[in-house]
């Protein structure tokens, strides 16, 4: 990281004639360190940089249904315990969010995906209990379905009052691109403007 933030700044980069150019120290503002704990957290508070906050994450043993928020939760905390002081959080909160016209359908269509990615989790030793397309939505930290089951879901992950940003993918849920694209302009429409 050392590297590139001299890279960055326009200092020499193993011999005098040999510089990124057009320097970009602005750069270094816009760094942004992905972790799945406090302390890499930390680490990117005390950098200044921004945190990244992962769609799901592995939960500790013998708690499969703890909700994704008291996990990323003690997660900010740190980050923000460790900011320097005149530093902006910046927070980004990435979330799997698949919006149907009707919950029927949202759920038809996310469940091969998710039936899937339980299949992985399990492989990996990871416990997923239930089998079916409910039961892993809130394990696999998926907001599936209409909009208003999806606002409705969103609303209970209190990460995203805290995010500075909020990313949305459709993974793991595989959608044709029409569903997908059907999806964005229902979050679009329906969805964002509920969040915050």
């Amino acid at each position: 990281m050392h590297l590139i933030h001299s890279a960055w700044r326009g200092d020499t980069l193993s011999h005098p004639d040999n510089r990124l150019y057009p320097p970009a120290p602005q750069l270094a503002e816009r760094i942004w360190i992905a972790t799945f704990s406090a302390e890499g957290a930390i680490r990117a508070g005390q950098a200044g940089h921004g945190l990244m906050l992962s769609r799901t994450q592995p939960r500790p043993p013998g708690e499969p249904r703890l909700p994704l928020d008291a996990i990323q939760n003690p997660i900010i905390d740190a980050y923000l315990a460790a900011l320097p002081d005149g530093v902006a959080p910046r927070i980004l909160a990435s979330r799997t969010a698949f919006v149907a016209d009707s919950l029927a359908h949202a759920l038809q269509v996310a469940e091969p995906g998710l039936r899937k990615q339980a299949t992985q989790h399990r492989a990996a030793g990871h416990t997923i209990e239930g089998d079916s397309v409910t039961d892993y939505l809130q394990q696999l930290d998926a907001h599936v379905g209409d909009p208003e089951h999806v606002i409705a879901s969103l609303a209970q992950d209190s990460v995203l009052a805290r995010a500075t940003d909020i990313s949305f993918q459709v993974h793991s849920v595989e959608p044709s691109h029409r569903d997908t694209l059907r999806s964005i302009e229902l979050i679009a429409q329906h969805i964002a403007p509920h969040i915050r």
